[in-house]
C-alpha cells in the first residue's frame, strides 16, 4: 500500500521554514545580481585583480592591447578584462598537431 505521510507543523516551525527560504532566496537572487552587474575598476584596482605593476598597465593601454574607458581617468570594465584574457589563450603543441591532422585527414593531398 502506498501511504503519504503528512508532516503536522506548528506556527512558529512553519513561520522558521517561511524565513530560512526567504533568506536561500535573497541570497540567491543578490548573487544573480552581482554577477549580471558589470563593474568598472580603476587601474588600481586591476592592477590587483590581474597581477600586473601599473606601469605595465599604462603600457597596454598606451598600445591599445587592453580594452579600456577614459573620462577623465582611466576605467576597466571587469567583463571586458575577463574576455581578453580569455582570448590570449595559446595553443600547445598538441593541439596545433590535432588541428593539422584534421586539416589533412579533411583536405587530402591529389
Amino acid at each position: 500500500m502506498n501511504k503519504k505521510q503528512f508532516f503536522v507543523m506548528d506556527d512558529e516551525a512553519i513561520n522558521e521554514l517561511v524565513n530560512r527560504i526567504t533568506t536561500q532566496l535573497n541570497l540567491s537572487l543578490s548573487r544573480d545580481k552581482s554577477l549580471q552587474e558589470d563593474e568598472f575598476m580603476t587601474i588600481e584596482e586591476l592592477s590587483t585583480f590581474i597581477s600586473m605593476t601599473k606601469g605595465s598597465i599604462y603600457g597596454l593601454v598606451h598600445k591599445n592591447t587592453i580594452p579600456y574607458h577614459k573620462k577623465g581617468k582611466l576605467y576597466f570594465l571587469k567583463s571586458e578584462i575577463m574576455d581578453w584574457i580569455k582570448g590570449g589563450k595559446q595553443e600547445t603543441n598538441a593541439s596545433l598537431h590535432d588541428r593539422a591532422n584534421d586539416y589533412l585527414l579533411k583536405n587530402p593531398f591529389q
